[in-house]
C-alpha cells in the first residue's frame, strides 16, 4: 500500500510541472502547490505579451521578454533577456554573470563557467557554493574532502589554502594541523581550538561566550550536535549546560 501511494505521488509531482500561459492580454505562472491547494495562478505584472517566451528548463521556471528574464512570477535583477540561457538545474547564465534560480551568483562570471553538482559551481576565477563566492586560493587544488556518501548540502571541501563547509570557510591558521569531523553540522578542529562552521566554538552565533575550557585532544564529535572531551559533554549551542545525554 504505501508503495503504490508513493508511486502516486510521484506520478503527480512529475504532472504537475509548472508552466505560463498568455492569455487576456496577460502573462500568467502556472503552478501547483499541494499547500495553496492545487493549481494556482499569478499575473506577471509588467511582462510585455508581445515579447513574452518560455526558456526551456526544468520545470518550466523561466520566461523572457524583450526587458526582463523571470524566474517563476518574478524578475531576476538584472538578468539580459538577449543572451540569457538556462543551463541544468536552475543555473544560468548571460553575457556577464552567472546565476542560480531567481538570483545572479555574486562576482561570477559567464566566462567558463561550468556546474560542479547541484549547489557547487566554478568559473574562471573561483567557486561557488549556490550564490556565494568561497574566494579560495587556489581553483586548481579545489576538491571535495569527502567523496563517499556525502550529503550534498552539508560538503566539506578544500583549496589547499582552507577548509570549507558549504560556503564556511573554517578561520584556522593552521591548515595542516586541521581535522573535520564528517557528518557533523560543520565542526573542525586544529591545535588550538574548535569551530563549528566559520565560528569558534567557544561562542554562540550571538556572540555570547558559552564555554571556558576544551581540551581539544580528547575533543570529538558524537552526533550533530553534541560533543565531548575529557571534562564532558558539549553541546555546540548551549555549551555543556545544553547536554542532555
Amino acid at each position: 500500500m504505501k508503495k503504490l501511494q508513493f508511486i502516486l505521488i510521484t506520478l503527480i509531482l512529475i504532472s504537475c510541472s509548472s508552466d505560463y500561459e498568455l492569455r487576456d492580454k496577460k502573462v500568467y505562472y502556472v503552478f501547483f502547490s499541494f499547500g495553496n491547494g492545487g493549481w494556482n495562478e499569478k499575473v506577471i505584472e509588467n511582462a510585455d505579451i508581445n515579447s513574452f517566451v518560455k526558456i526551456d528548463s526544468d520545470e518550466n521556471l523561466f520566461g523572457k521578454d524583450n526587458k526582463n528574464v523571470y524566474f517563476n512570477n518574478e524578475i531576476i535583477p538584472g538578468a539580459d533577456p538577449k543572451t540569457f540561457k538556462h543551463i541544468k538545474n536552475g543555473y544560468a547564465i548571460d553575457k556577464k554573470r552567472a546565476y542560480y534560480y531567481n538570483d545572479s551568483i555574486a562576482n561570477s562570471s559567464s566566462k567558463e563557467f561550468k556546474i560542479i553538482d547541484g549547489y557547487f559551481s566554478k568559473d574562471y576565477k573561483d567557486v561557488y557554493y549556490t550564490t556565494m563566492p568561497l574566494k579560495v586560493c587556489s581553483l586548481k587544488n579545489f576538491k571535495f574532502v569527502f567523496n563517499d556518501n556525502e550529503n550534498n548540502w552539508e560538503r566539506w571541501s578544500t583549496d589547499g589554502c582552507f577548509y570549507y563547509f558549504n560556503n564556511f570557510k573554517v578561520p584556522s591558521k593552521d591548515y595542516k594541523n586541521i581535522t573535520i569531523f564528517k557528518g557533523s553540522a560543520g565542526i573542525s578542529k586544529d591545535r588550538k581550538s574548535v569551530y563549528i562552521k566559520d565560528r569558534n566554538i567557544y561562542y554562540n552565533e550571538q556572540g555570547k561566550r558559552i564555554l571556558d575550557t576544551i581540551d581539544i585532544k580528547t575533543f570529538t564529535v558524537e552526533n550533530d550536535i553534541y560533543c565531548k572531551d575529557k571534562f564532558g559533554c558539549i553541546n555546540i549551542y548551549h555549551g555543556r549546560e545544553g547536554c542532555y545525554w
